[in-house]
């Protein structure tokens, strides 16, 4: 028997731990120190100790498994029968060894390579350390012991497990010869896993026995021991180990199968850090991934040896691994928490009838664990009423924008200085695009999931941060589950995800978190840390803004309230100020596109002029938005009743701005605001979310009225809970039924897959319909304008051949081009012109479509008389073609149109010859393609950073119909292109710079 008693910088506690290799019963004993590269005396002292010849100094340090092959490499470790590798901070107790060479060879128990100790705390051996450990499916470490749990005699009985600890591990020579020395590489860090996995691997059976008893310090781990992880945390180096052991242990049919498992889950976890913005724990993942990326040669070569010397199934092997990738102690601790319950409950209730005993039970666990039995109910609920969900195609319909099929299409959008949707022009892309650009990398660099993740993030989101903020505001669970499950079921909600509305669901889950950190900023108690608390309050603000802008008048009324209620108002003010600066700083780029045109950004046409409705929070048609949506106004009026206490005044504060929000979303609806305060959906949300709140704190208050005496509030209490619950219940059954706006290719109207597909190369349509605060019919999205003429009164919008499109996320049409579309229309309805589609050609219009019924007689008589609008068959939508159409992108012939002047008036356009241009090509960075030579027109927004490169030269652009661009073309090939890139380069360099700024500021520490 030969002791390997690895020592670094313990001289602290070597003296101990050589006293009790000093005091052991078997014999004959001998021990070998390996001293790695100690600097504090333990060389010296161990020389003292063991003589010079039984200590092995390195002089670099080389970690447990480095210590060990050099130990080997002496003929006393390759002779002896047994070693044992022991740490300087472990002592073992008298009869350890003895009894560890005793389990090694338990009668009826063949090969047993490998024998660890049970392993209890230095300063209190009651409490219990190790007991061997095991991993999931993924080599991921999993100890059945829980934190501080005492040694109750529970794990007294040999037991054969995945591996032990290298703090104490007897190895047979038979073992050492067939797999080899540890793995150097992993240092000190888990090379105990793969070590055990390989000699399970070759057959041999590794062993705890409670017999042998061993105190462990765990020096490195408590900062008793000074270390070089360089910051690593034990997860960076347990995700290493654990993606090294699987490649180099695992047969290869294994390996295929888990591999692709492993990958899912692991952008899983990643996507997660990232999300609660632990980026140090994201940074060391990703870092464990390269560490193996890089040593995947050595990994393989090592592979090579293991499998060489397989005896037994990774089969054989599984049974000593966990089920699954979770940490399990903590659902059982859960677990076991419950059933101990439910046996108390069960005692208590001996005798009682069934259905007595099942009440409650059933009411008991609920009041215990609320969140609990609302996840469960709320995964069962998305499960079923989110069905459509679950295929691999995007979604279509309702207001649902188009997702680009790649991550690339966002990323595209967001870097080009120049607009590619709508009129083009110079309009930056939101910051919300580098979001979700991210967030379709993550998911495999897929559209159609990024999509779905929005659509169902957005309200699972709203829940969570609703119960969070109730949470912390109440102190009541079971308070802030109510007022949460409310939130996430109101009509607006549920609506928003019917119409497939990304910006207004990423408001349902920004205004909770918006409305809770107001309230802090305005409390009593100060922000712990006001830098932090500044900077997070912008980032919520910029990434609502940059989805939904309508959260800006949001935002206002939320600071009038809290200036009119709050207790702070000077340092609340203050804070709101610094977060609104520090939101506007993250959005930059695009602060001039939200205050063009009056704030059209901000605007929104959608809602009913309906008191009545927008009391139950409904905008429009969808599942949820009947009699039964008046819960949450009922339950919020009740909840607002019994209120008292400490939660009176926040109630209160809640109560004025769901009202305010309820009548300001009515004056949007009937066009009684300015342009930029005007917008019902998002007023809508923000008055769902107070409602809510205001229920959670009612509920908070009367949880226990019932020891009162019998009056007013515990009638209240009682309709409170009648109401709450029936209107949760029945607009969950709503919710899973369906029939949601949103779905496959049968959401949009048949004549529109017609229109796609009789038609080519890059057009506009123009979508018309009566102004009655509804969408225009899919694809079309929202309309982006109003044009007043009494009763014919249209809504309007210009997209593109596949409808309106995410790129597009908080930024309007405006402009020259916008303007002219508008006189157009104008002309149009007015019945001033019969030329329409001339009026429309220079704008690319190739299609007129409204659906079936929308337009007014009259309009509908105006469209008809047009000359070159041709009315065509369809089913559901009225689609006029455009005769006079030019391309977005042409060349004109020489002559054909007198190199396209500014026009002096509409007559121009409408006076222009019959063109025939030869379209160009629209690629990355603009257009391209050959012609005689001519005039190439280009239907997008002037901008003098426009240049044709043609010929050999370079042509600045020349204005055209008064807001597009031509240039003289030379004959032959022609390239369009935008010059001034730079500037976008540079706003987007700086922008991201603010944005990892914030992002680091407000980061959650690392769970070292």
């Amino acid at each position: 028997m030969l002791v390997v008693l690895i020592v670094r910088d313990g001289a602290a506690w070597l003296r101990e731990c050589l006293q009790a290799l000093a005091a052991q019963t078997y014999r004959p004993l001998a021990v070998l120190a390996v001293d790695d590269a100690s600097t504090d005396g333990s060389g010296e002292l161990l020389e003292q100790a063991l003589g010079s010849k039984r200590v092995l100094g390195l002089t670099e340090p080389q970690g447990i498994a480095g210590s060990v092959r050099a130990a080997l490499e002496l003929s006393a470790a390759r002779e002896a029968d047994y070693l044992l590798v022991l740490h300087d901070d472990t002592a073992l107790d008298p009869d350890a060894i003895a009894r560890l060479v005793e389990a090694a060879n338990l009668e009826g128990v063949e090969r047993v390579g490998v024998v660890g100790p049970k392993v209890v705390d230095w300063d209190n051996p009651r409490i219990l350390r190790e007991v061997g450990r095991s991993t999931d499916r993924f080599g991921h470490p999993y100890t059945p012991l829980q934190d501080g749990e005492l040694d109750q005699g529970q794990f007294d009985r040999v037991l054969e497990v995945l591996f032990v600890s290298s703090i104490a591990m007897l190895v047979s020579q038979e073992c050492l010869k067939r797999i080899g020395p540890p793995d150097e590489r992993f240092a000190s860090h888990h090379e105990d896993l793969d070590f055990c996995w390989r000699a399970r691997l070759a057959g041999f059976r590794v062993l705890m026995t409670p017999l042998a008893r061993a105190r462990h310090m765990a020096a490195t781990s408590r900062g008793r021991r000074r270390t070089e992880r360089e910051g690593r945390s034990e997860r960076y180096f347990g995700d290493r180990a654990a993606l090294a052991s699987m490649l180099k242990n695992y047969g290869l049919r294994s390996l295929l199968l888990l591999l692709p498992l492993y990958g899912v889950l692991g952008v899983g976890r990643l996507l997660w850090l990232l999300l609660s913005r632990r980026f140090e724990d994201a940074v060391e993942l990703l870092e464990a991934w390269g560490w193996n990326a890089l040593h995947l040669r050595g990994t393989l070569a090592r592979r090579i040896s293991a499998q060489k010397t397989r005896a037994v199934s990774d089969r054989s092997i599984r049974r000593f691994m966990e089920s699954a990738g979770v940490r399990l102690p903590r659902w059982f601790d859960t677990a076991s928490r419950i059933l101990a319950e439910q046996r108390e409950l069960e005692e208590e209730d001996a005798g009682e009838p069934v259905r007595r005993r099942l009440r409650h039970q059933g009411a008991s666990f609920v009041r215990a664990h609320p969140v609990i039995v609302a996840t469960f109910f709320g995964v069962v609920i998305a499960a079923v009423g989110f069905r459509g969900l679950f295929s691999p195609d995007l979604l279509v319909g309702g207001a649902l924008p188009t997702f680009p099929a790649h991550p690339d299409g966002f990323f595209r959008e967001l870097l080009s200085g120049v607009r590619t949707t709508g009129f083009g022009g110079t309009s930056p892309a939101s910051p919300a695009l580098g979001v979700l650009g991210g967030l379709s990398t993550l998911l495999f660099s897929s559209g159609a999931l990024s999509q779905k993740a929005v659509l169902v993030g957005g309200g699972a989101l709203g829940a969570t941060f609703s119960y969070r903020a109730l949470a912390r505001q109440t102190g009541s669970p079971f308070a802030a589950v109510a007022g949460a499950g409310a939130y996430a079921l109101s009509a607006v909600v549920l609506w928003a995800y019917s119409e497939g509305r990304v910006g207004l669901l990423v408001a349902v889950a920004v205004v909770p978190v918006l409305m809770d950190r107001l309230e802090v900023a305005f409390s009593a108690d100060p922000p712990s840390n006001r830098t932090r608390f500044v900077v997070g309050l912008g980032l919520i603000i910029a990434v609502g803004v940059a989805f939904e802008p309508g959260l800006v008048p949001v935002s206002a009324l939320l600071l009038v309230v809290q200036l009119v209620g709050g207790r702070r108002r000077g340092r609340g003010l203050g804070l709101a100020a610094s977060g609104v600066a520090v939101g506007a700083a993250l959005l930059f780029p695009i602060l001039p596109g939200l205050a063009a045109g009056g704030g059209r950004a901000l605007w929104s046409s959608i809602g009913p002029a309906d008191m009545t409705r927008l009391a139950r929070f409904v905008l429009g048609p969808a599942p949820g938005g009947a009699l039964s949506a008046w819960f949450l106004p009922i339950a919020a009026v009740l909840a607002l009743g019994v209120v008292r206490g400490s939660h009176r005044a926040r109630a209160n504060r809640h109560a004025m701005v769901g009202v305010a929000a309820v009548f300001l979303a009515w004056a949007s609806a009937a066009g009684w605001l300015p342009m930029a305060l005007s917008n019902a959906p998002a007023y809508t949300v923000l008055g769902a979310c107070a409602a809510a709140s205001v229920v959670g704190h009612g509920v908070a208050s009367v949880l226990g009225v019932r020891s009162e005496a019998f009056g007013f509030r515990q009638m209240g209490a009682g309709a409170l809970a009648v109401v709450l619950a029936g209107g949760i219940a029945l607009q969950a059954m709503i919710a899973m039924v369906g029939g949601w706006a949103i779905g496959g290719p049968e959401k949009t109207p048949p004549a529109w897959a017609v229109v796609r597909s009789a038609s080519g190369g890059d057009y506009r349509v123009l979508w018309l319909g009566a102004d009655d605060g509804a969408r225009l019919p899919a694809p079309a999205g929202d309309p982006q304008g109003i044009l007043q003429n009494g009763e014919s009164s249209l809504r309007y919008a210009v997209t593109g051949p596949s409808g309106a499109t995410v790129l597009d996320l908080a930024r309007a049409s405006t402009g020259p081009a916008d303007a002219e579309l508008r006189t157009a229309v104008g002309e149009i309805v007015t019945g001033a012109t019969r030329h329409g589609g001339a009026l429309l050609a220079p704008l690319g219009v190739r299609y007129v479509v409204a659906a079936g019924g929308d337009l007014s007689p009259d309009v509908r008589a105006r469209l008809d008389e047009q000359i070159d609008l041709d009315v065509q068959q369809a089913s559901g939508l009225t689609i006029y073609s455009n005769a006079r159409v030019l391309p977005v992108a042409g060349e004109i012939p020489v002559g054909g149109a007198a190199g396209l002047p500014p026009p002096a008036s509409l007559v121009d356009e409408m006076q222009l010859p019959l063109l025939a241009p030869q379209e160009l090509a629209h690629v990355t960075g603009g257009w391209e393609g050959m012609g005689p030579g001519g005039v190439v027109f280009v239907s997008s927004q002037y901008d003098p950073g426009w240049r044709l490169d043609g010929g050999g030269s370079s042509v600045q652009p020349r204005r055209a119909f008064g807001w597009a661009m031509s240039f003289d073309a030379p004959a032959g090939e022609v390239r369009v292109r935008y010059r001034n890139q730079w500037v976008r380069s540079l706003e987007i360099t700086v922008l991201a710079a603010l944005w990892a700024a914030a992002l680091w500021v407000t980061r959650k520490p690392s769970a070292r």
